[in-house]
């Protein structure tokens, strides 16, 4: 367990109502304790972990405070405890049982495969956290996100509606291939466009004829090689096999991203169950 950071409290009490405070996502799992992921920049991340490290000069160390980042980090942290830091939110795989990183340092091992640990899941740019997840086994439960955020908005969204819940994962999921499908459209669109702009510039371009030397080169006398003719027999390729084989970059996308929107929704499913199960089981013992 990793040893709360020295004067976390009165830092979260001088920032309170100062706008300092980070987005938390949390939960409260019955075996490991109140588990929080910590989003911000560097002053907003330093008010729930003092230790979090400051920008140094190269030079001579000496400390230039916090910049407006323009990424996020965070920090991992297990009933008040610092587990994990990182100075960019990413898609990353935590331990919560590993040892904490010293004062002033990062986490070194973000992609974490096995034990039970916390998976993050970012924007395209690492702008902002779309997904908290807690992994053990076959155990998959979401964190809750942080109260106003976007996410809650989404997340109450996809609860209100049925539809949503299958809409939004497959939406997310088919949109890895939109960048695919967006080339093969525009592409020949813009080389359309371009076209005329480069015969113009061709036109204007005076010919310049360099004299190249003439430079013989010595022949290599490579042996003659007779290799047998094998006689392959011919296949007619129906059209849609020829079309997949043409388009492969638009179709192997949309597959892997309706894949991975399937296991987005079936991962959810599983988090609304357990999370009502541990609701039961904490009923049942009061």
């Amino acid at each position: 367990m990793a040893a709360r950071g020295e004067g976390a409290e009165t830092d979260q009490g001088d920032s309170a109502g100062t706008g300092l405070e980070p987005e938390v996502w949390r939960l409260v799992h019955p075996r490991h304790g109140t588990l929080g992921v910590a989003v911000g920049g560097p002053a907003q991340l330093r008010t729930v972990d003092p230790g979090f490290p400051r920008k140094k000069k190269e030079d001579d160390d000496t400390d230039v405070g916090d910049s407006a980042p323009t990424t996020p980090g965070y920090v991992l942290l297990r009933d008040g405890d610092v587990v994990a830091r990182a100075h960019q939110v990413g898609n990353h795989k935590v331990s919560i049982t590993g040892d904490p990183p010293d004062r002033g340092k990062f986490t070194g091992n973000l992609s974490v495969l096995s034990g039970p640990r916390v998976q993050m899941r970012s924007s395209a740019f690492a702008t902002a956290v779309r997904q908290v997840t807690f992994r053990e086994g076959s155990e998959v439960v979401h964190f809750d996100p942080p109260p106003g955020s976007a996410a809650e908005a989404r997340l109450e969204a996809i609860a209100a509606s049925p539809w949503k819940r299958v809409v939004y994962p497959v939406a997310a999921g088919v949109g890895k291939s939109g960048w695919a499908i967006a080339m093969i459209v525009l592409l020949p669109l813009i080389g359309r466009l371009l076209s005329p702009i480069l015969d113009w510039i061709a036109e204007r371009i005076p010919d310049i004829d360099i004299p190249w030397p003439d430079i013989s080169l010595p022949s290599v006398p490579w042996p003659d090689i007779s290799l047998p003719t094998i006689n392959l027999p011919e296949v007619n390729v129906p059209g849609w096999v020829e079309f997949l084989l043409e388009y492969s970059k638009v179709w192997v996308p949309l597959v892997v991203g309706v894949a991975i929107a399937v296991v987005a929704v079936r991962h959810s499913r599983k988090s609304r169950r357990i999370k009502r199960e541990w609701e039961s089981a904490g009923e049942a013992r009061e």
